[in-house]
């Protein structure tokens, strides 16, 4: 079989969960602390690379590495030929335009023209503000775009924001996101030709690993009475399992598979229906 050589971020805040994924299907992935930027993994059939998030979808389009882990925000700035293979549970923040918050803007539409814009993505925001008909220039930072305005540097930024507590300590307001962003795992056009089942067969086992973060193992036992009434909000996935209770013919056990936002109402019926030791336990994988 061929070695699948997987890129993922070697820092930032995509780092430590596509680590922490990988290792969740099998793979070694050193901790941050080690030096090595390509280790070998899950015997010799696959390679991590570490790289910075910028160049991981070229290395891709090179052959450099057959699949990678980035951003939504990146791939959108870069706009090469990489397949967007499954979005992942991780990453997630919005690119987002901010003025200071004195500033008498309240949207993207109040952005005077010639208005200068710091940012890492002159591209994305160069489209944005041509679809509303703004001109404006931009001033490409790498890092701290936040302290632009304050220096005198830019009157705007379009940064990416998590929380946006950082914006709040220097005094900054949100005035529109241009893009909801996550991570993304992707693959190179040449090494889906030449690696198709080795590829698919990775997919296969991060899709089992992502499906699982959503969902939750329930078990209970449940009046046989009340069965008809549980199965109606309880499908499961082909249904609950029902198992008999050894030395009760009035309650059964049953298990199934529930979403997590799901968890905490599905709970309240089982109990309103009497069932007791409800346990409720995460999913380390699920095939579907």
């Amino acid at each position: 079989m061929a070695v699948i050589r997987t890129a993922i971020p070697n820092k930032g805040r995509l780092a430590d969960d596509a680590a922490r994924l990988l290792r969740t299907i099998g793979l070694r992935v050193p901790s941050a602390n080690d030096r090595k930027l390509l280790v070998d993994s899950g015997k010799g059939r696959y390679q991590v690379l570490f790289a910075s998030p910028w160049d991981i979808p070229r290395y891709l389009m090179t052959g450099a590495a057959d699949v990678g882990i980035t951003g939504l925000d990146i791939l959108e700035e870069t706009g090469n030929g990489v397949k967007r293979l499954l979005p992942l549970n991780f990453g997630f923040c919005r690119l987002s335009l901010a003025a200071p918050e004195a500033a008498p803007v309240q949207s993207a539409r109040d952005v005077p023209a010639s208005a200068t814009v710091a940012t890492s993505f002159p591209n994305l925001v160069r489209s944005f503000f041509r679809r509303i008909g703004t001109e404006v220039k931009i001033v490409e930072v790498r890092g701290a775009t936040e302290v632009t305005p304050i220096i005198g540097a830019a009157d705007f930024i379009v940064d990416l924001v998590e929380t946006g507590s950082t914006l709040r300590m220097n005094h900054l307001k949100i005035l529109d996101v241009i893009l909801e962003s996550r991570a993304f795992l992707i693959a190179g056009p040449q090494s889906l030709t030449t690696k198709a089942a080795e590829i698919r067969e990775l997919v296969s086992a991060i899709e089992s690993v992502v499906e699982a973060e959503s969902r939750r193992y329930l078990m209970a036992n449940v009046p046989v009475a009340k069965l008809a009434e549980i199965r109606a909000f309880l499908p499961g996935i082909s249904g609950p399992t029902i198992m008999n209770l050894m030395g009760r013919d009035d309650m059964v056990a049953m298990h199934v598979v529930v979403k997590e936002d799901e968890v905490n109402g599905v709970i309240a019926l089982l109990k309103d229906a009497g069932a007791t030791g409800t346990l409720v336990v995460p999913i380390e994988r699920m095939v579907v």
